[in-house]
């Protein structure tokens, strides 16, 4: 037998049956407990209507354990007993009309979002008495129901070659938008929209940084800070790294600031450099002053650059070693920092002053015997390409085509190095328009 499927559109308002078949009121809303991947419904705010005016507006909570029947004329209850106290919303329920009904969620499928047009419900378990919120209606014909038109379409579709159909999105498939928290009254009897839910997005959570960026980027600014706040740290860094610059900015702007700190202090020094630049002069202090003196420092270093220069564009988060070291002890050296896989596309060799003097890949660098000193196969000081941190951003493109590299060491005017810039920031500074489509070069 068929799980009998149901649309919330066409079960709002009707009327609520004792089980002598008398009115006690309309069906107001659904509460559902969020656990699970389709959340059962807990219950149904009533609108009581004429049964008692001196409650006003007032909206009562009925357990779905009280309900004997779904019929397309109403609900019809196991017995005469009806809690008329004011409905209390719970942590961790959902009202499906108030909070989802023409609001936005996320299509962790397709991601992006989508609006509600109808949500869908399904009776399950022993005689159908197992009610959940089994998926969201995207699609044209979640509107023409709400409209009453359903017939209309259902008898176009019969005789014609149009097609209108429903377009349901699994409940497990989705993840609603967390707009702002609940104010407490909202615990205390309100029945409105509470369109600000906690939620947790571990569903989200899961998805590629890069995908979450992709969600992220098509929500409003308040949202997207709700949506980076949920995540792990680690995370939230990730995918702010995926974001355009103005709108790192907007998070960084609307996240509290020990959470925008946490996130900064995961990024590395460049990234965190750049996501700042996007920021008040205000707001980026305060942040910086959360941040590890050292990490500040790193980043205020680079801040002070202009953007459209080689020191704008480097990190000054590199592997530079002595020449005397052998390769073994480097590889050993190398294991003891374990650097992000973009510090490590070579290995720079300076003196004692900080002077660049040398480099080498580190497959050049794998492939030498243990022994060998870094002096004995680095390449020499006048061979190695390298850019000044005053070097225009166009120079620097022009040198990475050049020379195929996937990082540039840059100096100062003494020749000490300073920084590093990656092909992937190379690339991104060259065509700002494009960076959407970018891949991130990794090891």
């Amino acid at each position: 037998m068929a799980t009998p499927i149901y649309y919330l559109s066409q079960l709002i308002d009707l009327p609520v049956l004792d089980h002598q078949g008398e009115p006690v009121g309309r069906i107001g809303d659904f509460v559902v407990k969020l656990s699970g991947a389709y959340p059962p419904v807990a219950g149904v705010t009533l609108n009581l209507g004429r049964v008692d005016r001196s409650l006003g507006p007032r909206a009562t909570f009925m357990p779905w354990l009280q309900v004997a029947e779904v019929a397309a004329s109403g609900l019809t209850l196991a017995s005469t007993r009806l809690d008329l106290q004011r409905f209390r919303r719970r942590p961790g329920e959902l009202l499906v009309k108030a909070d989802l009904l023409d609001q936005q969620v996320i299509d962790l499928d397709g991601r992006k979002l989508v609006r509600v047009n109808d949500v869908q419900l399904v009776a399950a378990g022993p005689g159908g008495r197992d009610f959940r919120l089994a998926g969201i209606d995207v699609g044209a014909r979640g509107l023409f129901r709400r409209l009453d038109l359903d017939r209309f379409v259902g008898w176009l579709s019969a005789r014609t070659p149009i097609r209108v159909d429903d377009r349901v999105i699994p409940w497990e498939g989705v993840e609603p938008v967390d707009l702002a928290d609940l104010p407490a009254e909202a615990y205390e009897g309100a029945t409105g929209s509470s369109r600000g839910l906690r939620l947790t997005y571990e569903r989200l959570a899961a998805l590629h940084p890069a995908d979450v960026a992709e969600v992220v980027a098509q929500l409003a600014a308040p949202d997207r800070a709700a949506v980076m706040e949920s995540l792990d740290s680690e995370m939230a860094a990730e995918t702010l790294g995926e974001l355009e610059p103005e709108m790192q900015g907007d998070v960084l702007e609307y996240l509290p600031t020990s959470t925008a700190v946490d996130i900064l202090a995961e990024l590395p020094p460049d990234e965190a450099a750049d996501a700042l630049a996007e920021v008040s002069e205000e707001r980026a202090a305060e942040l910086l002053e959360g941040l590890d003196a050292e990490d500040a420092q790193a980043v205020r270093e680079l801040m002070a650059y202009a953007e459209d220069v080689a020191g704008g564009l480097m990190s000054n988060h590199y592997v530079a070693l002595e020449a005397h070291l052998t390769a073994e002890e480097t590889i050993q050296t190398l294991r003891e920092l374990r650097p992000p896989s973009e510090e490590i596309y070579y290995v720079y060799v300076v003196d004692d002053d900080g002077r660049l003097s040398g480099v080498l890949s580190l497959r050049d660098l794998i492939i030498s015997p243990p022994d060998t000193r870094l002096s004995e196969v680095v390449r020499d000081e006048s061979e190695v390409v390298r850019v000044s941190v005053d070097t225009p951003r166009d120079e620097v493109v022009q040198v990475f085509d050049k020379y195929n590299l996937l990082a540039l060491p840059v100096t100062d005017e003494e020749g000490r190095l300073v920084g590093v810039i990656t092909v992937d920031d190379a690339l991104g500074a060259a065509l700002p328009e494009e960076r959407e489509w970018l891949p991130r070069v990794r090891l």
